[in-house]
């Protein structure tokens, strides 16, 4: 092929026929030449577009709202917003990856990222990159909250009210990865739980604890129907506890309606703390949960991705948003 068809295509200028292109593509990716290329483009124009790469589907009611916060963040900024959604899967996330960079977007943006290696591409094809909730790569920018925090708020409230046989539903923890690691938001939460009720005397039995992995309904996360499984098995393993931790409103939801058709009374006989604060209000009874800032953290992880381009650089800065435990009717003193 010539020089010139190689170059038409480097630049995406002039005519270039469907099959030539496709042989071209192929050598430079062949050859590892495509992400210098991209990264020549990106650093010579900007496109105004944003990926961003969601972790499940938008019936998972964080994914629409931290999505809804970064689509308006895009629009007050004059930025289009490309959605992906990796449905829990690195090959996925990957493919979205490459997908975005081929579209020459100015940034991409991870929800939950699934794999450091997923987010180092973007990186190195010389664009900005920000992990939403997670932060696998050291090198991105991240907008999270304090997940350790939050969970030892709601343990140390059912705590507080008199529980000590508390039982925790949510995703097998094993070994001691490190923090950026994929289970990190998981470990942290489940972590929480346990070192509370150590320091209250009172370390959670196996038997307390009902840990999947989740099936993968919610995009690799537990949705409701994952929560009513999980407290059926933890109620015939555990008859005796008063209440229970769960690791997301999703799950906490589910537990709820297992409970109903028990006929077990929430919270006369047995308490429920959720996490998130999605739909928890309108549960029946209200749900006690901890809070994240969902639309908050979409509108910061954007705009921080906007600044990085507007500004010519980029920065591993890590944003932090406050969890706040709201209390509503389904936690009480036990029986």
């Amino acid at each position: 092929m010539s020089t010139a068809t190689v170059s038409r295509v480097l630049h995406n200028n002039g005519y270039v026929s469907a099959e030539s292109r496709q042989r071209v593509e192929e050598a430079l990716r062949e050859s590892g030449y495509r992400l210098n290329v991209v990264a020549q483009e990106l650093r010579r124009r900007k496109t105004m577009s944003l990926g961003l790469i969601l972790h499940g589907a938008m019936s998972n009611p964080f994914v629409a709202q931290v999505a809804f916060g970064a689509a308006q963040a895009a629009a007050e900024q004059g930025f289009n917003v490309l959605f992906f959604n990796a449905r829990g899967d690195a090959e996925r996330e990957h493919e979205s990856v490459e997908a975005l960079l081929r579209r020459r977007v100015d940034g991409v943006v991870f929800t939950t990222a699934v794999s450091r290696a997923n987010v180092e591409l973007a990186l190195e094809a010389g664009i900005t990159a920000v992990e939403i909730e997670r932060r696998l790569c050291p090198g991105a920018a991240s907008v999270v909250v304090d997940n350790y925090a939050g969970a030892t708020e709601a343990t140390e409230h059912l705590i507080g009210l008199g529980h000590r046989r508390i039982g925790y539903i949510g995703e097998p923890i094993a070994g001691t990865a490190p923090a950026d690691d994929a289970q990190s938001v998981v470990r942290e939460r489940f972590t929480a739980y346990r070192d509370a009720l150590q320091r209250a005397g009172q370390p959670p039995e196996d038997s307390w604890i009902v840990a999947g992995p989740y099936p993968r309904e919610q995009g690799g996360w537990g949705g409701v129907e994952t929560g009513a499984s999980y407290m059926e098995r933890l109620l015939r393993q555990a008859p005796g506890l008063t209440a229970v931790v769960a690791a997301s409103d999703m799950l906490a939801a589910g537990a709820l309606q297992s409970l109903y058709r028990e006929g077990r009374r929430v919270p006369d006989e047995l308490s429920i703390v959720g996490f998130d604060d999605t739909f928890a209000k309108h549960l029946a009874p209200a749900l006690t949960t901890v809070r994240q800032p969902m639309f908050e953290m979409g509108f910061k992880a954007i705009s921080l991705a906007i600044g990085f381009i507007d500004g010519g650089r980029h920065s591993a800065v890590a944003e932090h948003c406050a969890t706040e435990l709201i209390v509503r009717s389904s936690t009480a003193p036990p029986p």
